[in-house]
């Protein structure tokens, strides 16, 4: 109860005041010198209050101070498990780009060889994947290529990948795939060769570059690896 951490505070003060009012009573039996000496006992009873009330308090402030210190490092850890999970989304939400620096490289790199046709598709109802296609046909018709799309589609199933999927007619043997793999290579954009249903592609001519959906969790930037 309240009243009782009240008393509890205070009762080295009060055990200190019954002993100097025991004291005062016993200079009553011995009248010399007793103003002097009751004079001697509450100074001194004085003091001693003093010095219990400074204990009392400084250690109050210590526990105060522990009590801060415990709830300081509580809640730094609390906030950078925040920023962990901030970070987290941050990455999750990010969509994939071809930098403007790579893109002008890999357009310059495939303008000599002549206007190949690629067909450049995504997931149906992936804005980001849809994103990501659109770069991809501007950095190929930039560089005077015949890139149609993006088009929507499912014939390569629930891919998640955050490369460009290359799938080739010809099993990868065909001249655009041969020169578009050289170019992803050359200046770091991921990708993953794949082998095409055998109803995907209309001709063994045609070169279909597909983005799927970002796996969850993300993947690390570093961790992308350039198929060859």
């Amino acid at each position: 109860m309240a009243w009782a951490g009240a008393v509890a505070a205070w009762l080295p003060e009060l055990l200190v005041l019954i002993l100097a009012a025991v004291a005062i009573a016993a200079c009553d039996r011995a009248p010399a010198d007793r103003r002097l000496r009751v004079a001697a006992i509450a100074l001194l009873s004085g003091f001693a209050i003093v010095a219990t009330v400074w204990q009392q308090r400084s250690a109050a402030a210590r526990i105060s101070r522990l009590t801060e210190a415990v709830h300081s490092a509580a809640l730094t850890k609390q906030v950078e498990a925040l920023e962990s999970e901030i970070d987290k989304l941050r990455q999750r939400e990010r969509g994939r780009t071809i930098s403007s620096d790579a893109a002008a490289k890999l357009a310059d790199y495939l303008r000599p060889f002549g206007p190949h046709q690629v067909v450049v598709s995504c997931m149906p109802d992936d804005i980001e994947a849809y994103r990501y296609a659109t770069e991809l046909v501007n950095v190929l018709k930039s560089a005077n290529w015949d890139a149609r799309g993006p088009e929507a589609t499912t014939i390569f199933g629930d891919i998640k990948s955050m490369g460009i999927n290359v799938y080739d007619g010809r099993a990868g043997h065909s001249d655009t795939t041969k020169i578009l793999l050289t170019g992803l290579t050359k200046f770091g954009i991921p990708y993953q060769s794949r082998v095409p249903p055998s109803e995907a592609l209309p001709d063994n001519q045609t070169v279909e570059l597909f983005i799927g959906a970002k796996p969850s969790p993300p993947t690390a930037p570093g961790s992308l690896g350039v198929a060859r």
